[in-house]
């Protein structure tokens, strides 16, 4: 099975980079040469407005993967008022035009549950992701419905629910094997 931009990929529990334990990654560019990704369901430490200039809302921040992370990431539910987003996935959107989804926001168009801020992005040169999946470092999640991972408190547990009955074993596994 092959990643594809919209699907998801979850950390195998006893996956040893710290940077993506139990983290589930949502994939916005699947190429030849190249995957990107974002982390969906690891918050940062600070909020939207501590870890940006200027006046933002109190707004949560996630971690969306090791690169770049002074840089900022969105996916948004609201094509109508940010121009030149990505179709991700049915109703998922990622990017667009920051200077219209700062006017939305400053104009109270858009709200928190709208948008899915992330420092930093996930990335796999060519071939790495499909290495990495062969090895079982991940495991591949496609029609996710928006509800069972949009700003969902954990939404991990949610998916990993779908897992093959041989992996569900490691799914009650503690994040940090050798502390059990």
């Amino acid at each position: 099975m092959q990643a594809e931009t919209g699907s998801f990929l979850m950390a195998h529990p006893l996956l040893e980079d710290g940077n993506f334990s139990r983290s589930l990654v949502l994939m916005t560019h699947v190429g030849q040469d190249s995957c990107v990704g974002l982390i969906v369901n690891k918050l940062s430490e600070y909020t939207l407005d501590q870890a940006l200039r200027g006046d933002w809302p109190n707004w949560p921040l996630y971690l969306g993967g090791p690169v770049s992370t002074d840089s900022l990431y969105y996916l948004h539910c609201r094509p109508d008022i940010i121009p030149n987003s990505e179709l991700v996935l049915p109703g998922i959107y990622f990017g667009g035009d920051f200077d219209a989804l700062r006017e939305a926001i400053d104009s109270e168009w858009i709200q928190p549950e709208d948008v899915q801020f992330m420092a930093g992005y996930s990335g796999w040169a060519e071939g790495q992701l499909a290495s990495e999946l062969e090895e079982g470092s991940w495991v591949l999640a496609n029609n996710v419905l928006q509800s069972e991972w949009w700003q969902a408190e954990d939404a991990y547990r949610t998916l990993a629910q779908r897992w093959p009955d041989e992996l569900k074993l490691w799914f009650n596994s503690p994040e940090i094997p050798h502390w059990n």
